[in-house]
């Protein structure tokens, strides 16, 4: 069996993920990198990728955050997330994934409130034997699928690896410092900026969002981020924008106007932040 292999990447798959249960699966699959290469900036929508390392090392680099991986680790990729893969200079990085987003209510919940409260590269990373090898199992059904109950048996084992993440993200974490409640909104700022990233026109709408003043919130966030609302919301789409060029399935203009720019604007600042022109990225993209 060919190790990169995505089992179920059509190119409608955004459109139309395959239902199990409650579970829906956009991607499933075993892929890897070999010494040095990079799987280019992609972006995620509406879903959670889980990334098992199966062998080797490298790194996951989620919105700018490069956190180190190695054989055994399980990483946690959010809902409009965009990050590469990359493997070590000397060493083959083997890894299989499971894209999904989920319609149970607790379950979703739950899954939402790992998305508040750990967005850093470092606490997304753990491990448990028991979801590596229901991925395993999961590859396995989905490559035979004309066996019997083969719909049920993809349910279950979709259901477990859920319910055996949100386990151990509140075991892993429980112990840990607790988070400020400045870093806990900050947080909820971010994820709301992350998760409409097409549709936000002003930063002021996060106002009666949130119900805080717009000056707090602006205060607050620069005084626990370093940043400002207006430099994290255009790194969010500069990096969005990259993603997409990255992908050469939008044109620049269409690309632009998904972001809330005239061509004019987004040209001038995404060469202010990349040094390189959107045509010339594309153009140079393999």
């Amino acid at each position: 069996m060919e190790n990169k292999t995505r089992y179920h990447l059509a190119k409608h798959y955004v459109e139309n993920p395959l239902p199990f249960g409650n579970i829906h699966l956009l991607q499933l699959g075993r892929r890897y990198c070999e010494p040095t290469e990079i799987i280019s900036p992609h972006p995620h929508l509406n879903w959670f990728e889980l990334t098992i390392v199966t062998k080797g090392s490298g790194s996951i680099i989620t919105n700018g955050e490069e956190t180190v991986v190695k054989a055994g680790d399980v990483y946690l990729s959010f809902p409009c997330d965009i990050h590469e893969i990359k493997a070590d200079q000397d060493v083959r990085l083997e890894y299989d994934f499971f894209s999904f987003y989920c319609t149970d209510k607790t379950l979703a919940k739950d899954l939402k409130n790992i998305t508040r409260n750990y967005r850093g590269g470092d606490k997304r990373i753990f491990q448990d034997s028991k979801i590596s090898q229901l991925i395993e199992y999961a590859i396995s059904e989905f490559i035979s699928q004309e066996q019997p109950h083969f719909q049920t048996a993809l349910s279950d084992i979709f259901q477990l690896i859920i319910v055996y993440l949100i386990r151990d993200f509140n075991n892993i974490h429980q112990n840990t410092t607790t988070v400020s409640e400045p870093e806990v909104l900050c947080f909820q700022l971010m994820n709301y900026i992350d998760t409409h990233i097409y549709t936000i026109k002003k930063l002021e709408e996060l106002a009666p969002k949130f119900n805080y003043s717009y000056g707090y919130l602006s205060g607050l966030f620069q005084r626990t981020t370093g940043k400002t609302l207006s430099e994290y919301l255009k790194h969010r789409k500069m990096e969005t924008g990259k993603a997409l060029i990255l992908e050469k399935k939008k044109s620049i203009s269409e690309i632009a106007e998904m972001l809330g720019y005239n061509l004019y604007s987004f040209s001038k600042a995404f060469k202010n932040t990349y040094g390189i022109s959107p045509k010339i990225m594309q153009k140079n993209t393999l």
